[in-house]
């Protein structure tokens, strides 16, 4: 079997363990447990009803049978339904199950950009209504053009802002607004997404060692905030330190930026310093990056996550289209050889999220099998051109059938 064949066959292995019961009857989707059973207490939580929307409007793009329906039933939790806030606007970070939630985060709205837009590339008018109204919001609420950045977090009503300010959100923002720009065209779109990424990540195009160790936590004038959350260090999404995995999902978006016409001199050798350095501080010789480094690149959290090598692949993977160099080939297939003999579950299905130091899977941070897009993602990058995204170059595929 060709390495494309397996990607493709595993594709449909993912789908088979999250389709037959991600969707709730109350609307939107399923937070599901280690054998693929809906936990409804959970709630439908925004960042992952976003990121199945986004999956699946790929499958369906790609002739998944049944994917248009999962795709359907999202778009009615979103816009209009249970998810969209209709009086304040926004959507709610949880909406339904034992513990919901109003708030309007930063991190949840821009995975409804990057929905939205595959949703309406896949050829879902509804995707591209949700899209229009899920980008006003992010100008009229977070974006700050004097800072080329966007804000955190605010209450439901907005009237209270977080002073916190995250690379992470808006390292999502970034992905959300390319996928935007791909599905509109609209210039100021990419443009937002090459300042998100020069504040944030171009510094690792210096030569500096450590330079890849980006900054997480800030406060509300920029400023990093170096010890933030040091008692906290498992938080799943904002833990003391640097966090490798981010290094490498910056890396991919650079050069999705590069792919893209943008001719940034430091896109490039920021992404080869961000790689290399995932590398060179994270990964241990049993195999994978841990979860978080301090400013020396000593490991602090020492599990690994599943999104890690998955991001990893798709870096190394444009590496390699922007280099022609065959190290960053090599790089790949470790990383996808190693996912198989350890994050796939061969017995259960998809991919443990974590596992420690012996590559034995453990939940400190994560329960069950929420999260298909990482995974689903990962089945993707060795199909898809330097010069278009994932979801822009499924719906080149539909469009040939």
């Amino acid at each position: 079997m060709s390495h494309l064949d397996e990607l493709r066959r595993h594709r449909d292995e993912l789908l088979d363990f999250y389709q037959p019961h991600v969707c709730l009857e109350s609307g939107g989707y399923a937070y599901l447990d280690d054998v693929g059973r809906p936990l409804p207490d959970q709630g439908a939580q925004l960042w992952l009803n976003a990121r199945m929307l986004h999956c699946f409007s790929i499958a369906t793009a790609l002739g998944r049978p049944g994917a248009a329906d999962v795709v359907e039933h999202g778009l009615a939790h979103l816009h209009g339904g249970a998810g969209q806030d209709l009086i304040h606007g926004g959507w709610y970070a949880t909406a339904g199950g034992s513990n919901p939630s109003d708030a309007k985060e930063l991190y949840g709205q821009a995975h409804v950009v990057l929905a939205a837009s595959s949703a309406a590339m896949a050829g879902f008018t509804e995707g591209r209504a949700l899209l229009d109204e899920a980008l006003d919001l992010i100008d009229r609420r977070y974006w700050r053009e004097g800072d080329g950045r966007a804000v955190e977090a605010y209450d439901r009503t907005f009237s209270r802002l977080d002073p916190y300010r995250g690379q992470n959100a808006n390292m999502h923002l970034t992905e959300a607004l390319i996928n935007a720009y791909e599905a509109t065209g609209e210039a100021v779109l990419l443009q937002r997404a090459v300042r998100i990424a020069g504040h944030i990540a171009g510094r690792a195009a210096s030569p500096d060692e450590g330079a890849w160790r980006l900054p997480e936590h800030f406060d509300e004038d920029w400023n990093v905030v170096w010890e933030f959350n040091k008692d906290e260090p498992r938080h799943p999404f904002r833990p003391y330190g640097s966090q490798p995995g981010h290094w490498l999902e910056w890396a991919k978006l650079l050069l999705q930026l590069r792919g893209l016409g943008v001719h940034e001199p430091w896109l490039l050798p920021a992404a080869e310093h961000l790689f290399a350095g995932a590398f060179k501080d994270a990964w241990r010789g049993t195999g994978g990056f841990v979860y978080t480094v301090d400013w020396d690149g000593a490991p602090v959290v020492e599990e690994r996550f599943f999104w890690e090598p998955a991001e990893g692949m798709g870096a190394a993977r444009l590496l390699e289209l922007h280099t022609d160099d065959d190290r960053y080939a090599e790089a790949y297939g470790k990383l996808w050889g190693y996912v198989v003999d350890h994050f796939v579950d061969h017995e259960s299905g998809s991919w443990f999220p974590e596992l420690d130091a012996e590559q034995k899977p453990v939940t400190h941070t994560w329960a069950g099998k929420p999260d298909l897009y990482h995974a689903f993602q990962a089945t993707l990058y060795a199909e898809v051109p330097a010069h278009q995204g994932l979801a822009r170059w499924a719906s080149t595929q539909a469009s040939r059938r």
